[in-house]
């Protein structure tokens, strides 16, 4: 076994067969079946046209995902260095390039495994509407580089940071920052400064997207901007990630 699939195979192990990813699983779980409750069983919510019902399902799902990653991204390699594990991963023949690629193999099977469970979700809102295969491909186009964009953004401060509390504790106050565009809707992000904020924050990137797709149903080729916003956040935060772990020393 190569080293590559080894380090994605213990990555993988720790998050799918430990009490804490079981609890992951359940906790995503149980949060989308809550949001789905309610977006169903409300009697206000339940009278939402089904587009956006099932916008807003897949903006919880990419929250959920950019969450996900910066916990596991946090833990990468801060995580190594309070078990005392860092050292002699280090010391091993491993390039950063693998050690980087081996811990974003874990984190990117727990986004698919997100992503397939969110699927029931997205059909139990959406069934009746004429959007959702739209809905679960873009979902995977645009959720995809948002959350694994955070994941390399909060490994690179795990490898920076000497703790895994603060490197969390610094991707949970972007993460925040960034998902300001689920609270504050489209009409206060008009002007001037909401604009620009929206052209280069992942989050928001994603959410315009599926809201032009899904709601006003606007053809692929209109996407292709955001998609390479979506691009470019997930490129310079891997190139980040590289640099901050290639840095690091035994």
């Amino acid at each position: 076994m190569s080293p590559l699939i080894s380090i994605i195979t213990k990555e993988s192990k720790e998050l799918l067969a430990s009490g804490r990813g079981l609890a992951w699983l359940l906790t995503a779980s149980l949060i989308l079946s809550a949001f789905s409750l309610l977006l169903v069983g409300n009697t206000e919510l339940s009278l939402l046209d089904n587009a956006q019902a099932v916008y807003m399902m897949m903006g919880t799902i990419t929250a959920l995902g950019c969450l996900l990653a910066a916990v596991l991204g946090s833990d990468a390699v801060a995580g190594e260095r309070e078990r005392g594990t860092l050292v002699p991963l280090l010391l091993t023949p491993l390039t950063p390039g693998i050690i980087l690629t081996g811990k974003m193999g874990g984190l990117a099977i727990a986004w698919l495994i997100i992503y397939l469970i969110s699927l029931s979700y997205l059909w139990a809102v959406g069934g009746t509407g004429q959007n959702l295969v739209q809905a679960v491909a873009y979902l995977a186009l645009f959720g995809t580089p948002a959350t694994l964009g955070f994941g390399f953004y909060s490994l690179a401060l795990s490898a920076r940071r000497e703790s895994v509390r603060s490197a969390l504790i610094i991707a949970l106050i972007t993460l925040i920052f960034l998902s300001s565009p689920l609270l504050i809707g489209p009409g206060l992000r008009h002007n001037p400064v909401g604009k620009a904020f929206d052209a280069i924050n992942p989050i928001a990137v994603a959410l315009n997207s599926y809201d032009s797709a899904i709601i006003d149903s606007q053809s692929f080729g209109e996407q292709m901007p955001r998609l390479a916003a979506a691009l470019i956040w997930l490129g310079a935060t891997a190139w980040w990630a590289r640099r901050s772990v290639r840095s690091l020393h035994p």
